[in-house]
């Protein structure tokens, strides 16, 4: 049984704007990167609750902003979370990886990213903050238990027990 928490309408449109704003995007951006898919008008409309938002449509806008619905709609379920331990990702694994999959690639352009940030080329081991995590998560389109569950699965998080 799925329990969906009970939300206000104005929770849900603040959550809108949240997934909008931390994509970098401002109204007339969302217009222009959906090519006119997603009018600016109507996207304010759904983040200042003047407008319903039918699930039809809340399905296409979290595949726009590419985020699941849940985080649109501001249902993170606290039932399951990822790890609060410090994470390393093992980036030996992930550039050993021959796949070509999207995840996997965008694992391995955020690892090289961070690590271009850091300055810190050791090319062994990366450690990552939460936050880290959180992003990860969305670039792979999953919750942060479940990213952290991939991540294990793949065995890039370093001292990962193989499934």
């Amino acid at each position: 049984m799925i329990i969906i928490p009970e939300l206000s309408i104005e929770e849900i449109a603040a959550a809108i704007k949240t997934v909008r704003k931390a994509k970098g995007m401002t109204l007339k951006e969302v217009e222009a990167r959906s090519g006119g898919v997603w009018k600016a008008v109507v996207i304010g409309s759904y983040e200042r609750c003047d407008r319903a938002l039918s699930v039809k449509k809340a399905i296409n806008l979290a595949n726009f902003y590419q985020v699941p619905l849940s985080e649109l709609l501001g249902l993170n379920t606290q039932s399951r979370t990822a790890p609060r331990e410090k994470i390393t990702i093992d980036l030996r694994s992930t550039n050993n990886e021959p796949s070509t999959e999207s995840d996997v690639l965008a694992v391995k352009n955020f690892a090289t990213l961070i690590c271009a940030k850091r300055h810190d080329w050791n090319g062994e081991v990366l450690s990552i903050r939460n936050s880290d995590l959180t992003t990860i998560s969305l670039l792979i389109n999953r919750d942060e238990a479940t990213a952290y569950d991939w991540l294990q699965s793949r065995r890039f998080i370093l001292g990962a027990r193989r499934p």
